[in-house]
Protein backbone atom coordinates (compact mmCIF):
# COMPACT_ATOMS: atom_id res chain seq x y z
CA UNK A 1 0.00 0.00 0.00
CA UNK A 2 1.25 3.48 -0.54
CA UNK A 3 3.19 4.83 2.41
CA UNK A 4 0.74 7.68 3.01
CA UNK A 5 -2.26 5.33 3.17
CA UNK A 6 -0.35 3.04 5.53
CA UNK A 7 0.40 5.98 7.84
CA UNK A 8 -3.21 7.19 7.76
CA UNK A 9 -4.59 3.74 8.57
CA UNK A 10 -2.11 3.26 11.43
CA UNK A 11 -3.00 6.66 12.90
CA UNK A 12 -6.71 5.94 12.60
CA UNK A 13 -6.40 2.61 14.41
CA UNK A 14 -4.31 4.19 17.18
CA UNK A 15 -6.95 6.88 17.65
CA UNK A 16 -9.75 4.30 17.68
CA UNK A 17 -7.80 2.19 20.18
CA UNK A 18 -7.59 5.21 22.48
CA UNK A 19 -11.17 6.38 22.04
CA UNK A 20 -13.16 3.19 21.38
CA UNK A 21 -11.10 0.18 22.50
CA UNK A 22 -14.03 -2.22 22.97
CA UNK A 23 -15.56 -1.36 19.62
CA UNK A 24 -12.23 -1.73 17.84
CA UNK A 25 -11.62 -5.07 19.54
CA UNK A 26 -15.05 -6.28 18.38
CA UNK A 27 -14.38 -5.11 14.82
CA UNK A 28 -11.00 -6.84 14.72
CA UNK A 29 -12.51 -10.03 16.13
CA UNK A 30 -15.25 -10.06 13.51
CA UNK A 31 -12.68 -9.43 10.78
CA UNK A 32 -10.50 -12.32 11.97
CA UNK A 33 -13.45 -14.72 11.98
CA UNK A 34 -14.89 -13.69 8.62
CA UNK A 35 -11.57 -13.42 6.77
CA UNK A 36 -10.06 -16.76 7.81
CA UNK A 37 -10.08 -19.85 5.59
CA UNK A 38 -13.43 -21.58 5.45
CA UNK A 39 -15.59 -22.86 2.61
CA UNK A 40 -14.02 -19.95 0.71
CA UNK A 41 -10.25 -19.79 1.07
CA UNK A 42 -8.49 -16.67 2.28
CA UNK A 43 -7.17 -15.62 -1.14
CA UNK A 44 -10.63 -15.72 -2.69
CA UNK A 45 -12.11 -13.85 0.27
CA UNK A 46 -9.47 -11.18 -0.30
CA UNK A 47 -10.47 -10.97 -3.97
CA UNK A 48 -14.13 -10.59 -2.98
CA UNK A 49 -13.16 -7.87 -0.51
CA UNK A 50 -11.28 -6.03 -3.28
CA UNK A 51 -14.45 -5.98 -5.39
CA UNK A 52 -16.47 -4.73 -2.42
CA UNK A 53 -13.88 -2.08 -1.55
CA UNK A 54 -13.93 -0.86 -5.15
CA UNK A 55 -17.72 -0.75 -5.09
CA UNK A 56 -17.72 1.43 -1.97
CA UNK A 57 -14.87 3.57 -3.39
CA UNK A 58 -12.82 3.15 -0.21
CA UNK A 59 -9.22 3.77 -1.29
CA UNK A 60 -7.76 2.69 2.05
CA UNK A 61 -9.83 -0.51 1.95
CA UNK A 62 -8.63 -1.21 -1.59
CA UNK A 63 -5.03 -0.80 -0.42
CA UNK A 64 -5.45 -3.12 2.57
CA UNK A 65 -7.24 -5.84 0.63
CA UNK A 66 -4.82 -5.77 -2.31
CA UNK A 67 -1.93 -6.14 0.14
CA UNK A 68 -3.71 -9.05 1.85
CA UNK A 69 -4.55 -10.71 -1.48
CA UNK A 70 -0.92 -10.53 -2.60
CA UNK A 71 0.22 -11.96 0.75
CA UNK A 72 -2.24 -14.82 0.25
CA UNK A 73 -1.04 -15.68 -3.25
CA UNK A 74 -3.22 -13.63 -5.60
CA UNK A 75 -1.59 -12.51 -8.82
CA UNK A 76 -2.05 -9.23 -10.65
CA UNK A 77 -4.56 -10.64 -13.16
CA UNK A 78 -6.75 -12.11 -10.39
CA UNK A 79 -6.76 -8.80 -8.54
CA UNK A 80 -7.64 -6.83 -11.68
CA UNK A 81 -10.47 -9.23 -12.54
CA UNK A 82 -11.85 -8.95 -9.01
CA UNK A 83 -11.71 -5.16 -9.17
CA UNK A 84 -13.45 -5.14 -12.55
CA UNK A 85 -16.46 -6.94 -11.05
CA UNK A 86 -17.25 -3.57 -9.53
CA UNK A 87 -17.99 -2.32 -13.05
CA UNK A 88 -20.96 -4.71 -13.27
CA UNK A 89 -22.63 -2.74 -10.48
CA UNK A 90 -21.26 0.75 -11.00
CA UNK A 91 -20.58 1.04 -14.72
CA UNK A 92 -18.41 3.94 -15.83
CA UNK A 93 -17.81 5.11 -12.28
CA UNK A 94 -16.23 1.74 -11.55
CA UNK A 95 -13.88 2.10 -14.51
CA UNK A 96 -12.80 5.54 -13.31
CA UNK A 97 -11.80 4.13 -9.92
CA UNK A 98 -9.50 1.49 -11.43
CA UNK A 99 -6.63 3.98 -11.16
CA UNK A 100 -6.56 3.31 -7.41
CA UNK A 101 -6.21 -0.42 -8.07
CA UNK A 102 -3.35 0.15 -10.52
CA UNK A 103 -1.68 2.52 -8.07
CA UNK A 104 -1.74 -0.13 -5.34
CA UNK A 105 -0.68 -2.93 -7.70
CA UNK A 106 2.42 -0.95 -8.61
CA UNK A 107 3.58 -1.48 -5.03
CA UNK A 108 3.45 -5.27 -5.44
CA UNK A 109 4.06 -6.09 -9.12
CA UNK A 110 6.32 -4.76 -11.88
Amino acid sequence: MTEQRHIEISELFKQLQDDLPEELKAFKGLSRVLERDGAIDRKNKDLILIALACSTRCEKCIAVHIRNAVMNGANKKEILEAAMLNVLFNGGTGIMDMHVVYQELSNHFD
